[in-house]
């Protein structure tokens, strides 16, 4: 899974896939960014 944050309003999202928009603002995916996650260890 990945992490996106919305560049408009801050919205994090957890998805496999860029979603298509922001699900809190609706602005378009171009400006959602994919964020560094830390790796679990096992």
């Amino acid at each position: 899974m990945a992490v996106w944050k919305c560049g408009e309003c801050g919205a994090v999202a957890e998805a496999r896939c860029k979603p298509g928009k922001c699900s809190s603002c609706g602005v378009i995916k171009d400006k959602l960014v994919k964020e560094e996650t830390a790796k679990k260890e096992k």
